[in-house]
């Protein structure tokens, strides 16, 4: 390798470098923690929507939980949060038919800064209101067979499917809210999410950092 090519190469090294510290860096606003149920869907689709906001990875951690429980994702909450400070903590899990449910609602409600993120039966739900509003009660594998219908092209552990959907953000979230409300009036809990106070969240960072 010639002296040029050898100065090219440490020259772009050090911009690489410079750009990762800089990208490294916090943007001022909040510092926040998604911890997610799953290992692939919702965090496959929280990382696009930090994308699509543009948000500094620096502010906001989006990380798996080591189970699916409810409570377990809670635990694991209060662990990091041991290791770094937060301004908040996002707990995403399913009302499904988890036993620690309960446990786990009661946990978060005597922490401070921390939000349930909480989807019945399961995630999917706040997929499904992003093509149409619905109060239909699901069981999960129901559910899933209606999101197909909508989205063919979805698979649990994948997240490609996310460029269908962001388009539709805003009909989610109105159908979301609508949900709310009708679930207030009939005393329902099946189905339900409040994903989009989460997305609402976000989106303000969002302003905030332009």
């Amino acid at each position: 390798m010639s002296r040029s090519d050898k100065l090219f190469q440490k020259k772009k090294m050090y911009n690489e470098q410079e750009l990762a510290r800089c990208q490294a860096k916090r943007a001022p606003y909040e510092i926040i923690s998604i911890i997610c149920e799953d290992s692939k869907s919702s965090p496959g689709y929280f990382k696009e929507i930090i994308k699509y906001f543009r948000l500094n990875t620096a502010n906001v951690d989006i990380v798996p939980s080591k189970g699916s429980a409810p409570i377990t994702v809670v635990d694991h909450a209060i662990e990091i949060a041991k290791k770094k400070t937060y301004d908040l903590v996002f707990c995403v899990f399913d009302r499904d038919e988890h036993e620690s449910f309960a446990r786990a609602v009661n946990k978060l409600e005597s922490q401070s800064n921390y939000k349930a993120i909480i989807s019945t039966p399961s995630f999917e739900i706040w997929l499904l209101l992003h093509f149409g509003f619905t109060a239909k009660c699901y069981s999960n594998e129901n559910l899933i067979s209606d999101l197909k219908k909508k989205l063919p092209s979805y698979n649990k552990n994948q997240a490609s499917w996310f460029k269908h959907l962001i388009d539709k953000l805003d009909i989610a979230i109105k159908n979301a809210k609508q949900l709310q409300k009708e679930n207030h009036k009939t005393h329902s809990d099946n189905p339900a999410t409040n994903v989009h106070e989460l997305i609402e969240y976000l989106r303000t960072l969002n302003i905030r950092n332009t």
